[in-house]
């Protein structure tokens, strides 16, 4: 499953690592756009299997942060 964005703005914080396991609305990002921050939550439960962004990184709407393998 791709975690995507929903707004354009910037990765504040990576809250996971790969290999981690998660849960349905785990934090696993946060992200700032038009100066609030926003938690990025898992909408299911598996394994982080990899990460496609970092701390920092701007993003567009829509684009995928993350893969989890449930």
């Amino acid at each position: 499953m791709e975690i995507k964005t929903r707004v354009p703005g910037v990765i504040t914080e990576v809250k996971v690592k790969e290999g981690e396991h998660v849960e349905v609305k785990t934090p696993v990002a946060t992200i700032e756009a038009m100066k609030m921050f926003q938690p990025v939550l898992s909408p299911v439960a598996g394994t982080v299997a990899e990460i496609l962004v970092e701390e920092d990184q701007r993003v567009k709407g829509g684009e995928v942060l993350m893969v989890i393998e449930e």
